[in-house]
């Protein structure tokens, strides 16, 4: 359908073009030469577009200058924690505290005191191969705090304290294979053997 607005003024005849020859071999060269040029050329990467940057916020916008913000730290934290627990559940407080006091005492009774010291030596000397610093930092506390039950202890009468031994924290010397063994067993080990006399 003819647009009445692109008609031409009447009277006037349009000049036509004379129709063209197609001619589609031409035209298929035309593409080929085309496309082999396209697929010649490097193909520029894509520039990597970096997000818009959102505008600067302040720190301290205008309205708070005046205020600083509270960061409570963990410790903070776990004292509020605490206290929520505390109220929310009054009897589980002197629960856990009588669990941390209890365990320990059955455990000790249970394996014994040697077994006890082995435990916590090996212990100890796992968290001295992890953290050096630490180790001797808990280690010189430990002797603080004997230090200070010995004196509180020369306070009080020879015979209330006659059979009581403090744990001493300080390394082991060094001792050679032989004086592991007990004296008598190195003696024994010795002594030739002599038949039994029947």
């Amino acid at each position: 359908m003819l647009n009445p607005l692109n008609a031409p003024p009447q009277g006037v005849e349009m000049l036509k073009s004379p129709p063209r020859e197609i001619d589609e071999a031409v035209i298929d060269k035309v593409v080929e030469a085309v496309m082999r040029e396209e697929a010649a050329a490097p193909r520029p990467k894509p520039r990597k577009t970096l997000p818009e940057i959102a505008p600067a916020v302040p720190a301290n916008p205008p309205e708070a200058e005046g205020k600083t913000r509270y960061q409570p730290k963990w410790r903070h934290s776990a004292a509020i924690l605490a206290l929520a627990i505390l109220i929310g559940w009054p009897g589980l407080l002197p629960l856990l505290l009588g669990l941390a006091i209890v365990l320990p005492i059955i455990a000790y009774l249970t394996l014994g005191h040697d077994r006890m010291s082995e435990m916590v030596a090996a212990t100890f000397d796992r968290f001295r191969r992890f953290d050096p610093v630490r180790a001797e930092i808990l280690r010189d506390w430990a002797m603080r705090r004997v230090a200070g039950i010995e004196r509180l202890l020369s306070w009080l009468p020879e015979r209330w304290t006659s059979g009581l031994y403090l744990p001493d924290f300080r390394d082991a010397p060094v001792v050679h294979d032989k004086m592991r063994l007990d004296p008598f067993s190195r003696f024994q080990a010795d002594q030739p053997e002599t038949p039994d006399a029947r």
